[in-house]
């Protein structure tokens, strides 16, 4: 079985690559472009100015760049990992063989997750050939992109199970939460939503050269994970084939 569950996480990540990294990549690079060729009179300034003055300018730059595709990337990398095997029917071919339907899709979760923040990495090291940014700054990012894919990961999982529109409900479910959290800052009732709200705060920290807070961040991964567990549950209970 082990064998057999390996064996599919090669074809799993064979084609996360060719139908969802290449999206991912051109997202992040164009945003990258876009930033680099937005602020070529600023960056000559703070280079010319050095030291703290070049840091905030990367680290709000750093922070922009977050704020702008943690979303997107997160729901390229994980929408249809469940509804598309059911609406094209791949899942009879998938499961003719003696796998089971949770570890494959547990294992295409961490196998998406994976690759999509090695993409995250590469785009990550890249901005810190074009910007001044230091180590702090660099981490608290790729911590932040992580947490944004178990969030998105886990709501999306969660709709993939029950129905083919999973992309569409993840988001409006997300832009909801963050509408009604800018809002109603701090209203308790908000806490059913996906804290998208704790991501934009966080993110916000970036830009400020603030370090990150563990407390509402273990909140965010906490929440994503529940809603894949449920993922799971839902899929345990609803034959693929409905």
């Amino acid at each position: 079985m082990k064998a057999r569950l390996g064996a599919y996480g090669f074809w799993q990540l064979r084609d996360f690559i060719f139908e969802r990294a290449a999206a991912i990549v051109a997202v992040l690079g164009l945003l990258l472009w876009a930033m680099y060729a937005q602020t070529e009179v600023a960056r000559t300034s703070v280079f010319v100015r050095g030291g703290s003055h070049a840091l905030e300018f990367g680290a709000a730059i750093m922070g922009s760049f977050f704020g702008q595709s943690w979303h997107i990337c997160a729901l390229l990398a994980i929408y249809g990992i469940c509804a598309n095997d059911r609406t094209t029917g791949r899942f009879r071919l998938i499961f003719a063989k003696p796998v089971r339907v949770l570890p494959y899709y547990a294992q295409a979760f961490v196998i998406h997750g994976a690759v999509f923040m090695t993409c995250v990495a590469i785009a990550v090291a890249v901005f810190t050939r074009l910007f001044p940014v230091n180590g702090q700054v660099v981490g608290a990012a790729l911590i932040l992109f992580a947490v944004s894919y178990l969030l998105v990961g886990g709501v999306c999982f969660l709709f993939s199970a029950i129905w083919r529109f999973d992309w569409l409900s993840t988001g409006v479910i997300l832009g909801l939460a963050t509408w009604l959290a800018s809002g109603h800052p701090g209203a308790r009732w908000l806490y059913p939503l996906p804290p998208t709200w704790i991501i934009i705060d966080q993110g916000m920290s970036i830009e400020k050269l603030r370090p990150l807070e563990p407390k509402p961040l273990l909140w965010v991964i906490a929440y994503g994970v529940a809603c894949f567990l449920l993922g799971l549950i839902v899929l345990k209970r609803r034959p693929l084939a409905t």
